[in-house]
C-alpha cells in the first residue's frame, strides 16, 4: 500500500500531516468537519470514526504510524542540529601577536 501511495505522491502529504500536529488527537480533529460534529454531537465519537477510516479526508494514519513518523522527524531534526558545522572559536581573530594562541588556532580545526 505504501508503494501505491509513493507512486501517487500521497506519502509526502501524510508525513507532512504527522509533522503539523503535536498530538494524535489534534491530527484526528483536523479531519473532522463542523458538519460531523453537528450530527454526531460527540467529539470522541467523531475521532473514532476518523481513526477507523469512515470519515476524514484521504488516508488516515493509525496512532502507531503517527507516533513513529513524529519520532523519526524529531530524531532527524536533532541529528541535523548536532551535525551542523560549528564556527571555530579562533575564527575572525587576529592572533599574530600571540604565538601560543596562534598555534592553538591552527590545531583547533583538527580536533573538532
Amino acid at each position: 500500500q505504501l508503494q501505491k501511495m509513493a507512486d501517487t505522491g500521497e506519502v509526502g502529504d501524510i508525513q507532512d500531516d504527522a509533522l503539523k500536529f503535536d498530538t494524535y488527537e489534534q491530527y484526528l480533529d483536523s479531519q473532522i468537519s463542523p458538519m460531523d460534529l453537528y450530527y454526531l454531537e460527540d467529539q470522541d465519537l467523531a475521532r473514532q470514526l476518523v481513526e477507523l477510516g469512515y470519515r476524514g479526508s484521504g488516508e488516515t494514519l493509525k496512532r502507531e504510524e503517527f507516533m513513529a513518523r513524529k519520532k523519526a522527524a524529531e530524531e532527524a531534526k536533532a541529528s541535523k542540529l548536532r551535525n551542523a558545522p560549528k564556527k571555530l572559536a579562533s575564527a575572525d581573530k587576529d592572533l599574530a601577536h600571540f604565538p601560543f594562541l596562534h598555534n592553538l588556532a591552527e590545531r583547533e580545526d583538527l580536533v573538532r
